[in-house]
């Protein structure tokens, strides 16, 4: 008898699902609009890991933060690109707490 093996990432891209990512309020603020929905299609990427595009958003909130502006798709590509070079880079963190919150947005 054969046995067949179900992988439930076909699954699910089968039935047209993608990842959910839910941008806390830091990375609304943050990351523009272009940018967050680049990280929605690296995240359904199949070529891209998870935790590198994560890695990447943490250290663009983190300039944001520090200069006190949206990070643009240029700055998070540049981003992007050091961080698959070297996995350790850290972009100093910076809090702000003043932070304006923005409408969630689910990509």
């Amino acid at each position: 008898m054969d046995k067949i093996y179900l992988n439930p990432n076909a699954l699910a891209s089968e039935r047209g699902l993608s990842s959910r990512r839910v941008f806390n309020g830091a990375e609304r603020r943050y990351l523009s609009l272009e940018v967050q929905s680049m990280v929605c299609g690296l995240l359904d990427s199949k070529s891209v890991p998870h935790d590198l595009t994560e890695n990447a958003v943490q250290q663009a909130v983190n300039l944001g933060s520090m200069h006190e502006e949206e990070v643009d798709v240029r700055t998070f590509e540049a981003l992007f690109h050091a961080v698959a070079l070297n996995p350790s880079l850290q972009v100093p963190f910076w809090f702000v707490p003043s932070a304006v919150p923005y409408r969630t947005w689910i990509c």
